[in-house]
């Protein structure tokens, strides 16, 4: 499966990000809700009363109506509410933009992970086959009186010790197949495998990347819309030292029975303005002021501690890409290296000249050698998606 197809699996299906997506259902819900209450409202009332006096005829009575009701003054609470339930919705939208992006990261990292676990699975058992090989001359040498056992012994040890070095690293890589199949939602790793590919960005000058992440990361513009929200509970806070005033308009049906199946029913209608205002209310108003005030300025040190954090996410991907990138150079030739090693230690040995040693640790430092490879090459592609997802385009390094 190639990593396109990983991620795309991951997006479809993966619960955590789906659930972060009805968070927008929400704010929108809560949006008309806010605008609602800024509408017009109705309500009905009705009522039914008997009475019996001694030596008074029975009466009963009845009314019904119906009364409409607008907001004409709320000191900015209502409108405030509403602007308040809008960037709700933004910072829905921006929150599930940056959970797609953090997904799409840990999927490509553990596409990664699962790479490497994959080639440094091959080279033990490309190890251990050659080391198999070498017991095998040595065992078949050993019966003909051509070696000693400490020879023998040696191979053995040897082979034995990389053929738990190669179980042991397809075990990771199995273990890093499940992490990945658990990201993407599947149930089983049955039918799933990873293809290599290349990626690397760009390595450019660390400021570029630092100005880039803080136009682009989207957990920034959301604190940055949170701190807009924050404010607007300031001024909904303040709405309560203010008045409210509202229009009504209503009508009742009053029915009188005074005597038996005679009823009058009298029509009534009704208008108005009516108004209200909180003169004092032992502080309550001056401690929500207060309280949100306080709040404005926690979003704002929580948006400078995720910038302050953001930056050192980004320093630190760039300096660990450009150390991996320098690795890279330096591995692939310690493998030349070590192939022209073994290479000569072989013919050495072969031609009498040499000892099993040199063979065997020759063999060993090409492997460790391959490895260090192997580790270099993935680190490339693992600290170009740490930098890309720090600088808020994890998607970037997957097309690069």
């Amino acid at each position: 499966m190639p990593v396109q197809e990983a991620v795309q699996t991951a997006l479809t299906n993966n619960p955590n990000l789906q659930r972060t997506e009805q968070s927008i259902r929400v704010a929108e819900e809560s949006l008309k809700s806010a605008r609602g209450k800024k509408g017009v409202s109705v309500s009905a009332s009705s009522s039914v009363n008997a009475n019996k006096t001694e030596g008074v005829n029975p009466s009963e009575r009845a009314s019904a109506g119906l009364t409409a009701s607008v907001p004409l003054y709320s000191g900015n609470r209502l409108e405030t509410a509403i602007k308040y339930a809008e960037l709700g919705i933004e910072v829905s939208k921006l929150d599930f933009t940056q959970a797609q992006d953090d997904l799409i990261y840990q999927v490509a990292t553990a596409y990664v992970n699962a790479l490497e676990n994959l080639a440094t699975s091959k080279v033990d058992l490309e190890t251990e086959q050659n080391l198999s090989e070498h017991e095998k001359m040595i065992a078949a040498q050993y019966d003909a009186g051509a070696k000693a056992k400490i020879d023998l012994l040696r191979a053995q040890v040897e082979t034995s010790n990389a053929l738990q070095d190669a179980a042991r690293s397809q075990a990771s890589y199995e273990v890093a197949l499940t992490n990945l199949a658990a990201l993407m939602s599947t149930d089983s790793i049955a039918n799933l495998s990873v293809e290599d590919f290349e990626t690397h960005l760009e390595l450019g000058d660390v400021e570029k990347y630092l100005a880039a992440a803080e136009e682009n990361r989207n957990d920034l513009k959301s604190d940055a819309l949170k701190i807009e929200q924050g404010e607007l509970n300031v001024t909904s806070a303040k709405s309560g030292w203010l008045p409210s005033v509202n229009a009504n308009i209503g009508t009742d049906f009053n029915a009188n029975n005074s005597k038996p199946n005679r009823w009058h029913i009298t029509p009534d209608a009704s208008a108005g303005i009516s108004a209200s205002w909180n003169i004092f209310d032992s502080g309550v108003t001056r401690a929500e002021v207060e309280s949100a005030k306080v709040e404005v300025e926690r979003l704002k040190l929580a948006m400078d501690a995720d910038l302050d954090s953001i930056r050192e996410d980004v320093v630190t991907a760039h300096k660990n890409l450009q150390i991996a990138l320098l690795r890279l150079t330096t591995t692939q030739r310690a493998v030349e290296l070590a192939e022209e090693e073994r290479f000569i230690a072989t013919e050495r040995y072969n031609a009498g000249e040499g000892i099993l040693l040199d063979v065997l640790d020759a063999e060993v430092a090409l492997s460790t050698a391959k490895k260090n490879n192997v580790s270099a090459r993935y680190d490339v592609a693992r600290y170009s998606f740490d930098l890309a997802h720090a600088v808020g385009d994890t998607l970037k390094a997957i097309r690069s």
